[in-house]
């Protein structure tokens, strides 16, 4: 118990550092933005290719986890919806949110210093594997059940828009590039992995702290039935599912289905708050399960990884 608790301790301890000096203003508004855009547009991209480009290439079994994965979010996903439309009355633009709340990840602030600690450099590997396709598959849909909700159908514009957005994410971009290096054998320079180790570093420390200044100007508010509900299916009914359906249908490796529960039992991340406030869906119920889940996280989390 006492190494679970120094994994996930220094975690939280630097949101809440985050969190307390924004919530005494002492950082401008300006500066979490700019933070968040230094991890995900050069941090995690420089994190992916040094972890990926000097290892062997993923396997099928490795592809079928990740499928395996992105499978059983994709059954959640619509479930949530099911269930909210059901249970809440909502709309499809509320469902599309509260969805998108139940399997959206804090992947890579809290995620990753996790699985570094319990599972080591092969568990980040696999991890940063599933992490790859993870805006790209929900944030996608997503905006994709906003549109049509708002316009009533789904444009070519916003399709050609979404097409750009894919093939221009720096995520995808150094994970292909990864993969190309290893598939062709080319050597790392030592220049280079020392340069990509460096920028990588700085994804978890950095992500921690920008993601704390961020829930700093959020509160939780609003009905909070539906939000105590998404926090139900986040930290408890996905893990669940991807346990089962990695460890009982597919009969993965142990760290394999581990890596990929843990991933699935993180907190909701800030993305969908931020979804909820642009199309003003549900804002303050969004912002209440993202601040919920991340402080029930630190409990059930220190629970998990005990039983794994």
């Amino acid at each position: 118990m006492a190494g679970i608790l120094t994994i996930i301790a220094p975690v939280f301890l630097a949101m809440m550092l985050g969190y307390g000096l924004g919530r005494r203003g002492l950082f401008d508004e300006s500066v979490t933005p700019a933070l968040m855009r230094y991890v995900m547009l050069i941090a995690v991209p420089c994190l992916l290719f040094h972890s990926i480009a000097v290892r062997p290439l993923p396997g099928g079994h490795e592809m079928l986890m990740v499928g395996g994965y992105y499978g059983t979010l994709a059954l959640v996903y619509i479930a949530s919806m099911f269930i909210t439309r059901f249970t809440f009355g909502s709309n499809l633009a509320e469902q599309g949110v509260f969805a998108l709340s139940v399997c959206f990840a804090n992947g890579m602030f809290i995620g990753y210093p996790i699985i570094e600690g319990q599972f080591g450099v092969e568990g980040v590997r696999l991890y940063l594997m599933i992490l790859a396709f993870h805006s790209l598959t929900l944030v996608t849909a997503t905006t994709l059940v906003m549109e049509r909700a708002k316009a009533g159908a789904v444009s070519p514009a916003m399709i050609r828009a979404t097409a750009i957005s894919v093939v221009s994410n720096p995520i995808l971009m150094a994970l292909g590039t990864a993969l190309v290096w290893t598939g062709l054998e080319i050597p790392v320079p030592a220049w280079l992995d020392r340069l990509t180790g460096l920028f990588g570093a700085s994804a978890a420390p950095v992500g921690l702290f920008a993601g704390g200044l961020s829930l700093a100007g959020v509160s939780i508010a609003g009905d909070l039935r539906p939000a105590l509900t998404a926090t139900a299916l986040k930290l408890l009914g996905l893990p669940v599912a991807v346990y089962a359906m990695l460890h009982f249908v597919l009969d993965l490796p142990p760290l394999w289905v581990g890596v990929a529960t843990v991933m699935a039992a993180l907190p909701t991340g800030i993305i969908p708050y931020t979804i909820a406030a642009r199309y003003q869906t549900a804002p303050r119920r969004t912002a209440s399960t993202v601040l919920i889940s991340t402080g029930l996280s630190a409990i059930t989390l220190v629970v998990l990884l005990s039983l794994l």
